[in-house]
């Protein structure tokens, strides 16, 4: 296994990887404390080699922005979009020619949202340790354990890979598999959905004046979260995001009353953006 902590070993790797038709992948990172997730490690496999790129320890990450954008180069992962949440954002851009083994499990008739380790007891009757998920990426020195846990998630993608496709081969299942991959490189699908987070938060029997007012509220919350880069509920919690949508406060007062005014939402200049919205909602 090779360890890449330096920037010219980065390149070289790279440009080693480039060479590849087929390529296996995924990312460690630490989301809990920013909006923004922010890279740890990316773990990639070839049928001979194992690597884990050391993200903290690279100063220019573009080269593997060329890989993944390398149309000749089929990219392995397992339900990727958090990682590719992490690309769009460092890089602008989806990879491309991407081979999901939770999309492709679905489409042989497994479950559809079916995790890693699930997927190796199903096909490969290999038990995987998941204990470690929400361990801290950030730490340095990395730990033998990490290292270990870290790999294995590229490493059983190699079997997976070669039997789902097998499988989709024989089938004559790959125009299904295309066809349910296509949100996961549609760009809009990273975007917010404000109508699946009233959803989620439960807010669909509300009125239609009130799911649509707080809509808005939602979006400026996002705006909030990305400038500042912190949690939504950081910016304000999803209950006094709607105790605002209820009053509509048009005043400093009014945050103190919500005993909202320290958070970062009631700062300039997202303060004056809800005052405005919420005199404009007022109108209606």
């Amino acid at each position: 296994m090779r360890i890449i902590a330096d920037q010219k070993e980065f390149e070289l790797i790279c440009g080693e990887l480039a060479l590849e038709s087929v390529i296996f992948m995924d990312t460690e990172f630490y989301r809990r404390k920013t909006y923004y997730a922010k890279l740890s490690l990316v773990q990639i496999a070839t049928r001979e080699q194992r690597i884990i790129v050391d993200a903290l320890a690279i100063t220019d990450i573009s080269p593997l922005k060329e890989l993944l954008l390398n149309e000749k180069i089929c990219k392995v992962f397992h339900a990727p979009d958090q990682d590719f949440d992490i690309f769009l954002h460092l890089f602008g851009k989806l990879p491309k020619n991407i081979f999901d083994t939770q999309i492709a499990a679905g489409v042989i008739g497994l479950d559809e949202v079916m995790g890693y380790g699930r997927l190796c007891k199903a096909l490969l009757n290999i038990n995987i340790d998941k204990t470690m998920q929400k361990a801290n990426w950030l730490e340095r020195p990395l730990l033998e354990e990490l290292i270990e846990y870290a790999i294995k998630d590229v490493e059983y993608l190699i079997p997976l890979y070669r039997e789902l496709s097998n499988s989709i081969n024989s089938r004559n299942l790959w125009e299904t598999y295309k066809a349910r991959s296509h949100k996961l490189l549609d760009t809009e699908s990273y975007k917010i959905n404000p109508e699946k987070m009233i959803k989620k938060m439960g807010l669909q029997e509300r009125s239609s004046v009130f799911r649509e007012n707080f809509s808005h509220f939602l979006m400026l919350r996002e705006e909030c979260a990305q400038s500042v880069n912190l949690p939504r509920g950081h910016c304000v919690s999803d209950q006094d995001l709607i105790r605002i949508c209820e009053t509509l406060p048009t005043t400093d007062r009014d945050l103190i009353k919500l005993q909202i005014e320290r958070l970062p939402i009631a700062k300039k200049p997202f303060k004056d953006k809800l005052f405005e919205l919420c005199l404009g909602l007022r109108e209606l």
